[in-house]
């Protein structure tokens, strides 16, 4: 294989796309969508309180530990600035939750389909949206578990330096006092090297250079080691978004095609596959940050602030904090699983409506002729497999209890 070989085989990939294919149920996809994307609301109305919290609190020394009350100690200004990151971070997350709402199917029509069709723009609003908040929340959750001036110097003088220089003389004026000045101008006289390597610098260092190295300094900090998949999701999870971020030519040639859109129909109405292909996208990317939500950065704010407060104020906020994790990772964990079910022989291929309640409290009822393809919930996206009784057998004793044989007479439970 020479050069021109492979020249000939991207110039037939970038003008002759396959045609595309819609493998996922829309809308058991919406419905999945709308469910992980509340349970980030709900982490994302914890964070929010908590910031306000300790916005008050780092006014009050009363409830800081000692060592972040001395104006001498390296500690000192975290308490100041804490508050600050985390209402940056609150910013990056909103938006990301914006772009990660479920699409609105009322009234789409044939006739206004088109409300529903996806393009470059809004691939790339959700990419992007979903690569500033994976690289926001591991840099900060880096921040939040060394607490060191030297670190979030670097990290800080590094985005005053970019943002300098382009801003409008008015944005700078509002932005940068005379102290501040004097810093940048300092760290601009050091070379790259000597603003990493903190022994050459006085007030700076970055010894975890990259998104990946960040990442693994978190998982090995936070016991995460044997989360492996989660990790690569992470990692790559970026470079998939850094494709879109730096528009590369498969982001556009993937969301630019001038291939006809084809329309598809469920219960609720039709819809194009172009919406189908966003939104399955768009769920697993929200699965993946909010793992990194509630895996990485909430655990990392937890520790940050057992150093920063006071046993006894630090307990209040440790429980919120786990609690909501186990409320994330809980709520995860009921998409998209196999159940079985118990089920009298004969049922299955009659005449009657079978009536499957999933774990999700959602009722499913399956009609005749009963086919298998459509034994699922369209609210969390569970299959449903049977186990046949023969007889009149009423419950089944499981780990989980007595469990009722569907198509019995006996009562539920």
């Amino acid at each position: 294989m020479n050069e021109v070989d492979v020249l000939k085989s991207i110039t037939e990939q970038l003008t002759k796309r396959k045609k595309a294919a819609a493998l996922n149920n829309y809308e058991v996809l919406c419905n999945n969508i709308k469910y992980v994307n509340n349970i980030f609301n709900d982490g994302i109305i914890v964070l929010i309180s908590l910031q306000k919290k300790l916005d008050e609190i780092h006014k009050n020394d009363e409830f800081i530990s000692d060592e972040f009350k001395n104006n001498s100690s390296k500690y000192f200004y975290f308490k100041m600035i804490i508050p600050r990151i985390l209402l940056n971070n609150i910013n990056i997350i909103q938006k990301f939750e914006y772009y990660t709402k479920p699409d609105n199917r009322t009234n789409i029509t044939i006739e206004t389909i088109k409300k529903l069709e996806k393009d470059f723009f809004d691939y790339n609003n959700l990419v992007t949206s979903a690569r500033q908040l994976i690289d926001s929340l591991i840099a900060d959750a880096y921040q939040f578990t060394l607490l060191d001036p030297k670190e979030i110097n670097f990290q800080v003088l590094t985005s005053l330096d970019s943002f300098s220089k382009y801003a409008t003389r008015s944005i700078l004026e509002s932005l940068f006092n005379s102290n501040i000045r004097t810093c940048l101008d300092e760290f601009r006289k050091l070379n790259h090297k000597k603003r990493v390597k903190g022994e050459a610098s006085p007030f700076t260092k970055c010894n975890k250079k990259t998104f990946g190295e960040k990442v693994d300094y978190l998982f090995n900090c936070l016991n995460l080691t044997n989360d492996n998949n989660l990790k690569e999701e992470i990692k790559n999870l970026f470079s998939f978004s850094s494709e879109f971020t730096h528009i590369g030519y498969i982001s556009t040639f993937f969301t630019s095609s001038n291939t006809t859109d084809v329309v598809f129909g469920d219960d609720l109405g039709p819809y194009l596959l172009s919406t189908e292909n966003f939104n399955e996208l768009k769920y697993e990317i929200l699965v993946t940050t909010i793992k990194l939500f509630a895996k990485i950065y909430l655990p990392s704010i937890k520790n940050m602030l057992e150093k920063l407060l006071e046993q006894n104020i630090f307990k209040e906020y440790q429980s919120l904090i786990d609690t909501t994790i186990l409320n994330i990772i809980n709520g995860l964990n009921t998409r998209n699983n196999e159940y079985y079910f118990f089920i009298i022989k004969g049922l299955i291929g009659s005449n009657e409506t079978i009536e499957l309640p999933c774990k999700c409290n959602n009722v499913t009822h399956w009609y005749p002729p009963h086919k298998q393809t459509n034994a699922y919930c369209k609210k969390c996206g569970s299959r449903f497999s049977f186990f046949e009784i023969h007889g009149n057998a009423e419950y089944i004793l499981t780990t989980e209890g007595p469990v009722k044989v569907i198509g019995s007479k006996t009562q539920n439970i």
